[in-house]
């Protein structure tokens, strides 16, 4: 079964306060949990916190790093962990953007959905919203079917610059 989900269709709103640095999911979701990845390595830097509060904030990071945020379903008591493997041509505009904010939040500028083919390998794809893969997904602690990365919202985008 493959899953593509539209990326308007997701009511969060992820935000990152420059300082003290902060990120901030609101609208989230009971049956999702949320975690923050560093955008440079792909490696899961929190546990996933689940989306039951309403709003899901993660305080005082590190302000030298920059982070991308996933979203699971179905985590249960489970501790999942998942590293994320961004493609050569994306290029990270966080510092820019940042720098432009006069320090107010700013939202995350780029939603990416996950695509779900029953990939036996634990491996599944990121896609824009034209459907094209700009990285991968990797599940590090899968078992059984559950729990499955839905969305990633990040300051990398396609670095269009080499065409």
């Amino acid at each position: 079964m493959e899953q593509n989900k539209f990326l308007n269709d997701s009511p969060e709103q992820v935000v990152v306060i420059p300082y003290p640095r902060t990120i901030r999911i609101t609208g989230v979701q009971p049956e999702k949990a949320y975690g923050l990845f560093d955008s440079e390595t792909g490696t899961q830097v929190t546990g996933f916190k689940k989306g039951t509060d309403g709003q899901v904030e993660f305080a005082r990071l590190n302000p030298n790093r920059h982070y991308d945020v996933g979203a699971i379903e179905g985590m249960g008591d489970e501790k999942p962990q998942f590293a994320i493997a961004w493609n050569l041509n994306m290029k990270d505009n966080t510092d820019e953007i940042l720098k432009n904010s006069g320090n107010l939040p700013v939202d995350f500028p780029s939603p990416y959905v996950i695509i779900d083919n029953n990939n036996k390998n634990n491996v599944f794809n990121i896609v824009d919203d034209k459907g094209e893969t700009v990285g991968q997904i990797m599940n590090l602690s899968q078992t059984g079917d559950k729990p499955l990365f839905v969305q990633v919202w990040t300051f990398k985008m396609k670095d269009d610059t080499q065409k």
